[in-house]
C-alpha cells in the first residue's frame, strides 16, 4: 500500500518546481473515484490525463503567485506565513475601500463581464451585489449530494430497422452515463471560464477605472485571487469543508428562468411574464473579482443549457446526479486548463474584431453536439497527440463557420450586429434555431407551436430513408432550403441526419 501511494504521488509532473500540492489533493487527482473525470471517455488515459491537467494548472498558479509575492520559492516557512497574512489583510483592506463604492463596482462588474463573454446588454437580467463582509453567503439551497435516479427504460423501446446508428442503439441507462460525462465536461468549461474571468480586473481599461476609485485595489485583488487559486491545491481539508458543508464560501450565483418560452420543458411556470429577459442571474460576491467570477458563471451556465439532453427524464437525472457543490472543486482545478486547450485550437479569425459576439453562437453549436461525438472532440483537445489536436482544430473550424453563418443570418434578419441587439431580437432568433435542433437543447422541438407555412413541394418526399442516402453536401443544401422555407420539422430531421453521418 505504501508503494502504491508513492506511485500515485509520483504521477504528478512537477518538473523542476519545488512547490507541492497538498498530498490529499495529489491522491484525489490520481483516484478515478475522487477526481470526477478519471472515467470520462474524453480522458483517454484516465486519471493520468486528469493529473496532467491538474499539474499544468498548478504550475501556472505557482508562477503567478511567485510574481505576486516576489518570492522565487513558495515552500519556505516564511513565505507560507506571509501568504496567509497577506491574504487576510488584503481582503480586509479591499473590503474597506469597496464599502464606499459598492454601486459603482457592481455596475462595472456587470458591464465588464458582458463584454468579456461577448454577451449583448439586456440578454440577461443581472442582479449583482457585493456582500457586506465575510460569512454572509448562505449555504441554503446548495446540492451537496448527488441524487442518482437513472431514467427508466422505455417499455416499448425498439431498435430502428433502417439506418441503425450506434448512438441510437444505446439504452436510456447508457445514454444517461454518456450525458453525465458530457455534463461534467461542460461544467468544467463553465468553471474554467469563470475562474479565469475573475482576473478581469487586469484588463487595462478596467484597471484604469479601479485606479480612479483607489489605486491600491489592483494590488489587493491580485494577491487575493492568486492566493485563492493556490489554496485550491494546498488546503484540501478547507476546500472539502467548503464543498461538503458550504462553510467559508464567499461567492454564489443562481440562474433563474423568469418565464416560459413556447415549447419550453421547464416545470415551474408560475410568475413568468411575456416581456423581458428569459433568465435572471443573481450573483453575490465578497469583493469585485469574486462578483465577476459569479456573473460570468451565470452567463456560461445559461449557454451550458444548450448541452442538455432533449430527453426530459435523462436531463433531470443528469442535473441531479452531476450538478453538486462537491463536484465544483475538481471542476475548478481542471476547467481552466481545459478552457486553455480549447482556446489554443480555436480558429484565429474567431478573435478578429469583426467576429466579436460570435462566442455564444460557437459554444451553442459545440454544446449541441450529441454526447458521444462531443466527448470524442474534447478527447482530441486533451490528447497529447498532434494529429488528435489537428482533428479538434478542424472540427472547431467547422463549428466556427456554422456559428458565423448563423450570426450573419441573424444580423441580416434583424439589421443589427449581435452586440447591438435587444433581448427580444436574440430570444426570437434562438427560438427559431431551436425548432430544428440547433437552439435550446432543453426545448422539445415538436412541442413548439408552428405558424402555418406553405411546405416546399419536395419536402414530402424527403423521408428518413431518402435523407440517409444523401451526401453531407446535399444534406447541407437541403437544410438551407428548409430553413429558408421555415420548414422547421424537416430542418430538424436533416440536422439530426447530418450529426449521425458525422459520427
Amino acid at each position: 500500500m505504501k508503494k502504491l501511494k508513492q506511485k500515485i504521488r509520483e504521477q504528478i509532473d512537477y518538473g523542476d518546481y519545488p512547490e507541492r500540492m497538498d498530498p490529499k489533493t495529489e491522491r484525489a487527482l490520481g483516484d478515478p473515484e475522487k477526481n470526477l473525470y478519471g472515467t470520462n471517455p474524453a480522458m483517454r488515459r484516465g486519471s493520468l490525463d486528469v493529473e496532467r491537467l491538474g499539474s499544468d494548472r498548478f504550475k501556472k498558479i505557482v508562477d503567478k503567485l511567485r510574481d505576486v509575492m516576489n518570492a522565487p520559492n513558495l515552500n519556505s516557512a516564511n513565505v507560507i506565513q506571509s501568504i496567509q497574512r497577506e491574504f487576510m489583510s488584503s481582503v480586509l483592506r479591499a473590503k474597506e475601500i469597496e464599502n464606499y463604492h459598492e454601486a459603482e463596482l457592481e455596475e462595472l462588474a456587470i458591464k465588464s463581464c458582458l463584454e468579456l463573454t461577448e454577451t449583448p446588454e439586456g440578454k440577461y437580467e443581472i442582479d449583482a451585489k457585493l456582500t457586506g463582509g465575510p460569512g454572509e453567503i448562505s449555504s441554503e439551497g446548495f446540492q451537496f449530494k448527488p441524487k442518482d435516479n437513472p431514467p427508466e427504460e422505455d417499455e416499448d423501446f425498439e431498435l430502428p430497422d433502417e439506418g441503425q446508428f450506434e448512438a441510437e442503439n444505446l439504452t436510456k441507462g447508457e445514454q444517461f452515463e454518456l450525458e453525465k460525462h458530457k455534463r461534467n465536461i461542460i461544467n468544467g468549461i463553465i468553471q474554467g471560464m469563470s475562474k479565469k474571468g475573475h482576473y478581469i480586473f487586469q484588463k487595462p481599461e478596467i484597471r484604469e477605472k479601479l485606479d480612479e476609485i483607489d489605486p491600491s485595489l489592483y494590488g489587493y485583488y491580485l494577491k487575493i485571487m492568486a492566493i485563492n487559486d493556490y489554496f485550491y491545491f494546498k488546503l484540501e481539508d478547507m476546500i472539502q469543508s467548503m464543498s461538503q458543508h458550504g462553510h467559508g464560501i464567499e461567492g454564489r450565483e443562481n440562474l433563474k428562468t423568469k418565464k416560459k418560452k413556447a415549447g419550453s420543458n421547464d416545470d415551474d411556470d408560475e410568475g413568468r411574464n411575456d416581456q423581458g429577459p428569459e433568465h435572471q442571474i443573481i450573483a453575490r460576491g465578497l469583493i469585485f473579482p469574486i462578483l465577476c467570477h459569479e456573473i460570468i458563471k451565470g452567463i456560461e451556465e445559461a449557454l451550458g443549457k444548450f448541452g442538455y439532453s432533449q430527453d426530459p427524464d435523462i436531463r433531470q437525472a443528469v442535473i441531479q446526479s452531476v450538478d453538486t457543490l462537491p463536484n465544483e472543486a475538481m471542476s475548478l482545478r481542471i476547467g481552466p486548463e481545459l478552457v486553455d486547450r480549447i482556446r489554443h485550437l480555436l480558429p484565429n479569425e474567431m478573435f478578429n474584431e469583426e467576429n466579436y459576439g460570435i462566442k455564444p453562437f460557437f459554444y451553442m453549436f459545440l454544446y449541441q453536439i450529441p454526447a458521444r461525438s462531443f466527448l470524442e472532440i474534447i478527447g482530441d483537445v486533451i490528447s497529447q497527440d498532434a494529429n488528435d489536436n489537428r482533428k479538434a482544430s478542424d472540427k472547431f473550424k467547422e463549428i466556427f463557420q456554422q456559428a458565423k453563418s448563423s450570426k450573419d443570418r441573424y444580423e441580416k434578419k434583424t439589421g443589427k450586429r449581435a452586440e447591438e441587439s435587444s433581448e427580444d431580437d436574440i430570444e426570437a432568433y434562438l427560438n427559431s434555431l431551436s425548432k430544428f435542433g440547433i437552439g435550446r437543447a432543453e426545448t422539445k422541438p415538436q412541442s413548439i407551436p408552428q405558424q402555418p407555412v406553405v411546405e416546399p413541394p419536395k419536402a414530402a418526399n424527403l423521408d428518413d430513408k431518402k435523407l440517409a442516402s444523401m451526401s453531407l453536401g446535399s444534406l447541407n443544401n437541403e437544410l438551407n432550403n428548409a430553413i429558408d422555407n421555415e420548414d422547421w420539422e424537416l430542418a430538424q430531421r436533416i440536422q439530426r441526419m447530418i450529426e449521425r453521418k458525422q459520427r
